[in-house]
């Protein structure tokens, strides 16, 4: 062997790293919030009515 080759190595998971993924995934879901608003607000509806029936039907 003439030299050995300076091998960089993957540490592992940094705070950096989950930060980073962190705000990119609030990000997307902020985005797709406003982008899709009226369905998820229609979506919301229905599932609270649909709770609020559920409930009443069990009690």
């Amino acid at each position: 062997m003439a030299g050995k080759k300076n091998v960089s190595r993957m540490k592992g998971i940094t705070k950096r790293d989950l930060r980073a993924f962190l705000l990119g995934m609030l990000a997307m879901f902020a985005i797709d919030m406003v982008t899709d608003w009226k369905d998820n607000v229609e979506s919301f509806k229905k599932g609270f009515r649909d709770g609020i029936k559920s409930y009443r039907e069990k009690n």
